[in-house]
């Protein structure tokens, strides 16, 4: 293979990857019905998010060394652009996991969904680029395996169940 056609090869490949790339921040929102049609969607640039009103949770996880400074909106002011009362988040990573999150995680708990760890955004090999967190240290039952199913990593999307 001569090294122009090797050249050329990277080239496309590289400019398949680059607009791929673009996207891998921006965050797909859906509100369902009980019955599953869709009511309202939209999606966010991680720009977008950052205008919403942010939420901060300072705490160790069982991923992550130390504690460290989770910031990025809440659940509740996500599930709120939908413009109805929800019951349910169905949040789901880039490799189809899907956990289910009562709207009591962020309304009793404070669960957010973290755009930011310790000031920096964060790649997909760093668990980002988003990361539903709640405040562990402050409450010793949110780090049980129970709660911790629901700390997924590497967002993509969430589906709110509307009541």
């Amino acid at each position: 293979m001569s090294i122009r056609l090797v050249c050329a090869l990277v080239l496309a490949l590289m400019a398949c990857a680059v607009p791929n790339m673009a996207h891998a921040q921006d965050l797909g929102l859906r509100w369902l019905g009980e019955n599953g049609q869709v009511l309202a969607q939209k999606t966010l640039t991680l720009a977008e998010l950052d205008t919403l009103p942010q939420s901060r949770i300072e705490t160790g996880t069982p991923w992550t060394k130390g504690v460290n400074t989770f910031t990025g909106p809440s659940l509740g002011v996500l599930a709120a652009l939908g413009g109805r009362p929800v019951r349910e988040a169905k949040v789901m990573a880039l490799n189809d996991y899907v956990a289910p999150i009562p709207a009591e995680d962020w309304k009793d708990h404070g669960a957010i969904l973290t755009t930011r760890l310790d000031g920096a955004t964060m790649r997909v090999r760093d668990k980002g680029p988003f990361w539903v967190m709640y405040p562990i240290d402050s409450d010793p039952a949110l780090g049980q395996q129970y709660f911790q199913s629901r700390m997924v990593w590497q967002v993509k999307s969430i589906d709110f169940i509307a009541q």
